[in-house]
């Protein structure tokens, strides 16, 4: 039984880390649109592979939530990196589709935080693609791997205690603060990511 495991897993396709990040127009998709989406690639070792980009329109119908358009309000500079030469919805998940099967391997997101950037990824894929996604219905949350990492913890009602800035001065990253440009964003939260790691390699 350990043979054929073992063989099972030298013949499998390499595992692509993709970290992921979007802007959107709202807290869920649907009702609320994504107008950008940005990826980085990765090896095992943490080499970038490849980078993606792009800019959607709005879902014909979908509505704008008060409370996510007045923080856009407050930050013009990054509304218009968001929404600078859209295409179609469709047009832009069959290209990141294209994209993550340009990748060496088994695409596998990661974000932080992740949940919200999935639900959105992930809706966008089965509603335009029809079919099922390569990276699967689950991911790494970077904000997880860090409570596990850096040792914290949390109960009911009680903050984790992991903050991206808290982890950068952990790793004395700079703070090169986050522009909301869904790429550069996706870099910055592989750093957070790889160097975590370093703290205690994986087995």
């Amino acid at each position: 039984m350990e043979n054929i495991m073992t063989n099972t897993i030298q013949n499998e396709a390499p595992e692509i880390l993709v970290s992921v990040d979007g802007e959107f127009t709202g807290r869920i998709p649907g009702p609320n649109s994504m107008i950008s989406l940005g990826a980085v690639a990765y090896d095992s070792t943490g080499k970038e592979i490849s980078r993606f980009k792009v800019n959607l329109r709005e879902l014909p119908g979908s509505t704008r939530e008060d409370s996510t358009m007045k923080w856009w309000s407050e930050h013009p500079e990054a509304w218009k990196i968001a929404t600078e030469n859209p295409v179609e919805a469709g047009e832009g998940m069959s290209r990141f589709a294209r994209w993550l099967n340009t990748l060496p391997g088994r695409p596998k997101l990661m974000g932080w935080p992740l949940p919200v950037d999935f639900m959105f990824v992930y809706w966008y894929y089965v509603k335009f693609l029809d079919e099922d996604p390569p990276f699967g219905y689950d991911g790494i949350d970077i904000k997880t791997f860090a409570m596990s990492q850096l040792g914290t913890a949390t109960l009911s009602g009680i903050s984790t205690g992991v903050s991206r800035k808290m982890v950068r001065e952990v790793l004395n990253i700079p703070d090169s603060g986050f522009s909301h440009d869904p790429l550069d964003d996706a870099s910055q939260q592989a750093d957070l990511f790889f160097g975590l790691r370093k703290l205690r390699p994986p087995l």
